[in-house]
């Protein structure tokens, strides 16, 4: 590599174009961790520069020490590539795409604020610096930075538009009333050109707003923020102010004097892959999903593929997939989710069961990148084929992050969500690549692997085993067998044994069921994904099919806090054990809906069933009409009960 030091302008004065890679990751620079930061640094080194001049004034620049220039970091660049009269040359940006992005983003809102003050030195001298001139075939040869797919309509509204007010009608922060949030370069430009603005008005950033309200950041900076997440048109302070033309020299000044940066280009012995995967980038750390798509697009750039047509076949939606759930425009894939005790983005949590599936192996998401590498190097992978499968399953996925209700695969994701189990997703994953979801035989094999999650759930076996015994011993048995039908499946997890892994018979799952106290610990969210599976049981084929609620709560029908209005008759040790463990049980556990008083948790049974009748529709409530006012709630009535949900429970969960 050939290293040079550059001034922030020496990056852009070359008329070529920085091409960021079709497989790196879009603009992730957020105002609050990145953008502001170098905001402050530039007016450190503002600042600084301007005083040093003032003192060369009085004393001679010759007595003073020269100024330290900010050092920005390191970015590397493939050599210059193409170029003719009619098209302009371009350098791949190996690793610092965040900061040179960031940087003529900053240029590009500088030449934006400054054209009205028509100050031909400053508009001579940004020209070239956001702008490669030319009269080329592709008009968007003239952008400086050309970024991934993702971000070349942005980057080219942010160069054309001349404009914050017209960059602020061509992303609202809200359409009607409904907010969405900004793309990340165009709240960067917004934000400079803000700051830029405050700046040539004779405003700091940090400067305190006498007229900010009393529990809001009073900051300039603040202020600029919360107006870009809010408003269509920017509202700046000092608005009113005129713009000062010998500021915007100084900036200009700072700009080529105040900061340096590392630039390294490659030679031709040079292996970008391995220079990417190694080199710690500044900014906002990758993700394994990253790591990966860089891989698999360097991979078939190499092998002379049409890279532009695989993206759009298999990743954009990847990068352009919008939640609807938020209302927001989030990126569905980008959003973080929680699996286990960890989060992370939802493509990151595909890859790791995707990885787990193709491996059979029990993974760290933080290992992901190299375990796909391993496995796609192991043998001759097909990159248009091994994208349409991730994106087959992909679609599955999301249903596992974002169940319905509305088909038989939706409710198994659905209670594996409150269940709190996701080792099991790889071998769904793999039944899902060889049938259909409605399939008699997928049906089946989740219908078993449910059982056998619930079963063990009720009588209380651990957990902690599940990894080894999806992954390590069913999934690896039925790929190395070559099976993929349910039969093969129930056998198999019929020959479990041991508490650790055994599928419960009907004795063991009817004593539980019956006896054990369930609701403990962090189960809450498991015994609700039980009460919602009987409640839906109940219902015969002549009522409606009606959504289940989030908002359903578990409820002790006997209070945890039974001591005042629900003594025991006889008030003995054996009895009020016999009392706690059957206060947990399932037969004294049902839903309530949010309209559910809880006030009235605690009152006695005659208060409490009336509200419970009064504002439940649900099917496993229906039990408490049977009573009477002078009925009572005892032990006794919690077995009942118990006994009548288990012929549910094993009608839903049998066992052959």
């Amino acid at each position: 590599m050939r290293p040079d030091k550059k001034a922030v302008t020496d990056l852009f004065t070359e008329r070529a174009q920085y091409l960021i890679p079709l497989f790196q990751r879009g603009y992730v620079w957020t105002l609050n961790e990145q953008v502001q930061p170098l905001w402050e640094d530039f007016v450190d080194r503002l600042e600084a520069i301007v005083q040093h001049q003032a003192d060369a004034a009085m004393v001679g620049a010759g007595r003073l020490r020269p100024l330290r220039r900010h050092f920005l970091g390191t970015v590397v660049i493939g050599s210059l590539k193409g170029g003719s009269s009619d098209a302009v040359g371009n350098r791949d940006v190996i690793d610092g795409q965040q900061r040179i992005t960031t940087l003529q983003i900053l240029l590009l809102a500088f030449r934006d604020l400054v054209a009205p003050l028509k100050d031909e030195a400053l508009i001579y001298d940004l020209k070239p610096l956001t702008q490669n001139i030319g009269r080329y075939r592709l008009a968007s040869d003239t952008l400086k930075v050309l970024p991934t797919n993702v971000g070349r309509d942005v980057m080219q509204a942010l160069a054309e538009l001349g404009s914050a007010e017209k960059i602020c009608e061509r992303f609202p922060a809200k359409v009607g009333r409904q907010y969405q949030e900004r793309p990340a370069m165009v709240r960067a430009y917004l934000f400079f050109h803000a700051m830029l603005a405050c700046y040539l008005r004779g405003l700091r950033y940090d400067d305190v707003l006498p007229d900010a309200a009393a529990d809001e950041e009073r900051t300039v900076a603040h202020s600029v923020i919360r107006s870009i997440d809010a408003d269509i048109y920017l509202k700046l302070p000092g608005a009113d102010l005129p713009l000062q033309v010998e500021r915007a020299h100084a900036l200009l000044v700072t700009l080529r004097e105040g900061f340096q940066i590392m630039s390294l280009e490659l030679e031709d012995e040079d292996d970008p892959q391995i220079i990417f995967e190694t080199l710690n980038a500044r900014g906002a750390p990758l993700l394994p999903s990253d790591l990966i798509r860089n891989f698999i697009f360097l991979h078939a750039t190499r092998n002379g593929e049409d890279v532009d047509e695989l993206y759009r076949q298999g990743w954009q939606h990847f990068d352009e997939t919008v939640d609807t759930s938020t209302g927001k425009g989030a990126k569905f894939w980008k959003q973080q989710e929680r699996q286990g005790r960890l989060k992370n983005s939802r493509l990151d949590l595909l890859l790791y069961h995707y990885v787990g599936m193709r491996k059979c192996e029990d993974l760290k998401v933080a290992h992901v990148f190299n375990e796909f590498k391993d496995w796609w190097q192991d043998e001759s992978r097909d990159t248009q084929r091994e994208l349409a499968r991730i994106t087959h399953l992909a679609g599955y996925f999301q249903t596992f992050i974002v169940p319905g209700q509305a088909s038989r695969l939706d409710l198994f994701c659905r209670r594996l969500k409150l269940l709190d189990v996701s080792t099991v997703t790889p071998l769904v994953l793999y039944l899902l690549e060889h049938h259909k979801p409605d399939s008699a035989e997928f049906l089946q094999a989740i219908g078993d692997l449910e059982s056998y999650l619930v079963r063990r759930f009720i009588c209380g076996y651990t957990t902690k085993s599940y990894n080894r015994t999806f992954l390590n011993r069913l999934l690896a048995e039925m790929v190395r067998e070559q099976k993929t039908d349910a039969a093969t499946l129930r056998d198999k997890l019929l020959s479990l044994q041991g508490d650790s892994q055994c599928w419960p018979d009907d004795e063991a799952f009817a004593r539980n069921w019956c006896h054990r106290a369930l609701y403990q610990g962090r189960n809450t969210s498991k015994v609700r994904a039980v009460l919602e599976a009987l409640e839906l049981s109940m219902r015969g084929s002549k009522q409606e099919s009606l959504v289940l609620p989030d908002g359903l709560t578990v409820e002790h029908v006997l209070p945890q806090k039974w001591q005042t209005n629900w003594p025991l008759a006889e008030d003995t040790p054996e009895n009020q054990e016999r009392r706690r463990r059957l206060l947990h049980s399932i037969g004294n556990l049902t839903l309530v809906t949010q309209a559910f008083n809880s006030a009235l948790s605690n009152e006695p049974f005659a208060m409490k069933r009336q509200e419970i009748v009064t504002t439940s529709l649900l099917m496993l409530n229906m039990h408490f009409q049977a009573f009477g006012e002078n009925d009572a709630w005892e032990e006794a009535q919690i077995v009942s009960r118990s006994d009548k949900l288990f012929s549910y429970a094993l009608s839903l969960w049998p066992r052959p």
